[in-house]
């Protein structure tokens, strides 16, 4: 993420009047630029005849919100904690009566302590299986955010090189 956020720096230090993207889209008849096979492949396969100057916008756009999205994650997170603990509460009341109710049938009939420990384990299971679904969605989630700031940090590269390539021709 800090490569994505220099590179982006550096590319609105470097790109000084965004106007002059407007009409450019990657691959054009002006796109003189010879990238190594990877990073060409990529920029051809995801921007082909993307818009320069929008492509500038989205990358700073990403940029801010890198940035700035903790501080209102952090915000989300207050919110999400004063909901939590009111469901924590609810969760409460309800397992003592579920638990008063168990009691009382327990009094009125005979228990199977197998039966309850079967119950015990299920439950035990299913919180697992959610962990591991939860891990499995987590690390699948974060290498695809990890792949698309790579790719978005080939673009801005791109737009530099790009840019400075228009410049030295218009000069």
């Amino acid at each position: 993420m800090e490569r994505f956020i220099q590179t982006v720096c550096e590319m609105e230090n470097t790109i000084l009047i965004p106007s002059r993207l407007l009409d450019l889209t990657v691959g054009d008849s002006q796109d003189r630029l010879q990238l190594g096979d990877k990073r060409s492949s990529i920029i051809n396969a995801t921007l082909a005849n993307t818009n320069l100057y929008h492509l500038y916008n989205v990358i700073s756009q990403m940029k801010i919100e890198i940035l700035w999205s903790q501080n209102c994650m952090d915000n989300f997170q207050e919110t999400e904690n004063d909901f939590v603990v009111s469901a924590e509460k609810l969760k409460r009341a309800r397992s003592s009566s579920s638990t008063s109710m168990y009691s009382m049938q327990s009094i009125y009939t005979s228990s199977n302590s197998e039966s309850d420990t079967f119950i015990e384990n299920n439950f035990g299971a299913e919180n697992e299986n959610d962990v591991s679904a939860t891990a499995q969605s987590f690390k699948k989630h974060l290498h695809g955010l990890h792949r698309n700031i790579q790719k978005m940090t080939l673009a801005a590269e791109y737009l530099i090189l790009r840019y400075q390539n228009v410049i030295d021709h218009q000069t």
